[in-house]
């Protein structure tokens, strides 16, 4: 059987991957062979974690056990979800992947001198697991932020952080797009949603 296709939807807090994922949905309806998930979550275990990583509780963390906890949470999924769901040729389709990791937890919290330590880490846990296509949705921090506060669920702590450590893993995603998957293809979603899915589905033609 031949491997499925693995597709990532990156972006910062509030840059629209939850509505473009969700017109995507409505897209596939009728397909029984596409799998979603999401980063930081995804299997029963990842979602504890995923708790405890937005939990108010979390906010004094140390940077380096944040790192962990997404490690952590990454290692399932990929084990329990991923790799089952590619070997039977499914499509699976992802909110967030390593690259977020690289992004929040190495620029976002400035832990740059972590960075070699932290790729050797997400090399090993992926086990050659590699996006077909990363999808990054591009807005300017202060309007996304802005758009994620006024979403009707309680503001989590990475919404909460200051300006400046958005613009800081906007830095990081920019730096790093082509590493992370095989085909990187950048979107603006700073406008109108309709502009951002009439690319969106442009580029996911091919892979449909």
């Amino acid at each position: 059987m031949a491997r499925g296709k693995f597709i990532v939807f990156e972006g910062g807090t509030g840059s629209g991957k939850d509505t473009l994922i969700e017109l995507l949905k409505k897209k596939l309806a009728s397909r029984t062979d596409v799998v979603y998930t999401h980063v930081p979550g995804g299997t029963p275990f990842g979602e504890k974690i995923r708790e405890l990583i937005l939990s108010p509780e979390a906010r004094d963390v140390h940077p380096r056990t944040e790192l962990l906890l997404f490690l952590a949470a990454h290692t399932e999924l990929i084990e329990k979800i991923i790799k089952p769901a590619l070997a039977e040729g499914k499509l699976v389709v992802s909110n967030r992947f390593v690259l977020s990791t690289v992004a929040y937890q190495m620029y976002g919290r400035q832990q740059l001198m972590d960075f070699g330590v932290a790729r050797e880490a997400l090399n090993y846990i992926t086990h050659g697991i590699v996006p077909d296509l990363c999808l990054y949705l591009d807005a300017p921090p202060d309007i996304a932020i802005a758009r994620a506060g006024k979403r009707p669920e309680t503001p989590h702590r990475f919404i909460e952080e200051e300006l400046a450590f958005h613009e800081r893993v906007r830095e990081g995603y920019k730096k790093h797009l082509s590493e992370f998957a095989r085909k990187t293809v950048t979107i603006d979603t700073s406008g109108a949603v309709d502009a951002a899915w009439k690319k969106t589905e442009e580029v996911l033609q091919s892979f449909l």
